[in-house]
């Protein structure tokens, strides 16, 4: 139930700085969060809900926002990495024009290797979550994380009927 009302919270909050709009037409532009406050915003506010709901104390719960912080840079990078190999691809299966074969190949082991690490990271994350959290602890992060996210893809895509994750519009 404290889960269910937390998610409730989340998604409220997360509705909330998606859809803000400037509340006069005079307002600029540099009034708006940027990306990155909204992340740092999104990201304290769910340490502060993860803490209560997971009875942390305060160093456990420092521990788990350096450990949360380092592992969430890494897989940015690699989300990234990510992006740009399947922009390469994209540009390689263009109709019309015959794909490299080779390049093909580097860019396929490329995306294997970086979709590898993101899991990887998670294994490692987890891990170094085992030195102060008990499994119950660890489980209810996941949870967390996992609904989080959910609701952050339901906000993300919530007006794009008729297109994929990526944006393509899918015909078929």
């Amino acid at each position: 139930m404290k889960a269910r009302r937390m998610t409730g919270s989340l998604v409220a909050m997360l509705v909330l700085m998606a859809v803000s709009v400037p509340a006069t037409a005079q307002q600029v532009s540099q009034d708006r969060p940027t990306r990155e406050q909204l992340l740092r915003q999104i990201e304290q506010r769910f340490m502060a809900r993860a803490t209560e709901s997971m009875g942390l104390d305060a160093e456990q719960a420092e521990r788990l926002r350096s450990t949360v912080t380092h592992y969430a840079v890494e897989r940015r990078r690699l989300e990234q990495l990510e992006r740009a190999v399947k922009r390469a691809l994209s540009r390689q299966l263009r109709p019309g024009v015959a794909a490299d074969q080779d390049s093909l190949l580097v860019l396929l082991d490329g995306l294997m290797e970086a979709r590898s690490a993101y899991v990887e990271s998670f294994r490692k994350e987890l891990a170094e979550m085992e030195e102060y959290l008990d499994p119950v602890q660890r489980a209810q992060y996941l949870m967390l994380r996992d609904q989080l996210i959910e609701q952050i893809r339901r906000v993300r895509y919530s007006g794009r009927q008729g297109q994929t994750p990526g944006g393509q519009r899918q015909d078929f």
